[in-house]
């Protein structure tokens, strides 16, 4: 592959700074102090950090917090906003269409356009495309952030860069983190695809694994050959330890059809596909906080949110019966759109 040089200058430059400033500052829900003024003031905060960057950038120790999701403990780092976060959307916005050059096709999971929606698409297209799947294969990556070998990774970049500023600039952001891909950093989830872009290839071109679908570390695979099934398994644990990762030990085989294949968020039958359980339970808790308390903005927010999920499933009758009764689609969007004018009118 040939490795792209002159790429610092893009990352320094102007336009693509006020963007990454923009970026940063875009999603973040409670605006205050720094990232309000960056908001706010774009160019300004871009010129900072290019001064910043042209004299050499010493980033700041990350601030460590712990999450609890559906049962998991997760430890995040958050990086300082400035101008750590903003000189991470810089590089990043140079850089994906370098290390995404190889992506394989059904990589989904913080990829443009490739969430829990495309995953689910690549799905439902291969079990009704083809009639001959027998069986299912799933597993995922043992702790596959904190796992990844930094060393490993630094080299795969010089195989793809080689301007050198942007190299030190990439080493210093892994090393800043600590062991392992830290969560919380934006740069952690492209990097993370392009650490497994060898190990697609290899279950693609190697072990002709059919249709394969990989959502971050979860992996699918869907074949009517169960001995080829099995010989991929052991295959890809020796794929996997040359890159220091191991698969947990709760993999599966099963026949199709004997049970769901329960995969970002959805449970996918022979003919029909259901919500994962805690998430249809997140929605109907949602639906009767709303009957409980009324129509209030939190509360439609996480009831558009699971409706938009539960829409491209086998829905309609539990939706006309049971929650329609009690509050509408159409009745919680007008409260969020009555909610975003009535700040867009105060700003103004």
């Amino acid at each position: 592959m040939k490795r792209i040089g002159y790429l610092y200058e893009k990352i320094t430059s102007i336009d693509n700074l006020i963007l990454a400033v923009r970026n940063a500052t875009k999603n973040k829900k409670h605006r205050r102090g720094i990232v309000k003024d960056a908001h706010d003031n774009p160019e300004l905060f871009a010129a900072r950090v290019q001064r910043i960057l042209e004299r050499g950038i010493t980033l700041s120790p990350p601030r460590e917090k712990t999450r609890r999701e559906h049962n998991k403990i997760r430890h995040i780092k958050v990086p300082k906003f400035f101008p750590d976060q903003i000189v991470h959307w810089a590089l990043m916005q140079v850089i994906n269409p370098i290390i995404n050059r190889g992506m394989y096709r059904y990589c989904c999971g913080s990829v443009a356009g490739r969430g829990t929606k495309a995953a689910r698409k690549a799905i439902d297209k291969f079990i009704k495309n083809d009639p001959r799947i027998k069986y299912i294969y799933k597993a995922d990556i043992h702790h596959f952030f904190e796992s990844v070998d930094i060393e490993l990774l630094k080299q795969k970049f010089r195989r793809v860069i080689k301007d050198a500023k942007v190299l030190k600039l990439i080493d210093d952001i892994l090393d800043n983190g600590g062991s392992g891909l830290p969560i919380g950093y934006y740069t952690s989830q492209g990097f993370s695809n392009f650490y497994l872009q060898t190990f697609d290839h290899t279950v693609k071109e190697k072990l002709h694994i059919k249709h394969y679908v990989r959502y971050a570390d979860d992996i699918v695979f869907l074949d009517r050959n169960k001995r080829k099934l099995h010989k991929a398994h052991v295959a890809l644990g020796n794929v996997l330890r040359r890159g220091k990762l191991r698969i947990k030990d709760d993999w599966q085989i099963w026949r199709y059809g004997s049970r769901p294949i329960d995969f970002v968020g959805y449970r996918f039958y022979k003919g029909f596909t259901l919500l994962r359980k805690h998430i249809f339970y997140s929605l109907t808790r949602a639906v009767r906080k709303i009957q409980r308390f009324g129509l209030r903005l939190r509360q439609c927010l996480r009831f558009i949110s699971y409706i938009a999920r539960a829409k491209v499933i086998n829905f309609k009758k539990y939706y006309i019966e049971r929650i329609k009764p009690i509050v509408s689609k159409g009745c919680a969007q007008k409260i969020v759109s009555l909610h975003a004018r009535t700040i867009a009118a105060a700003v103004c």
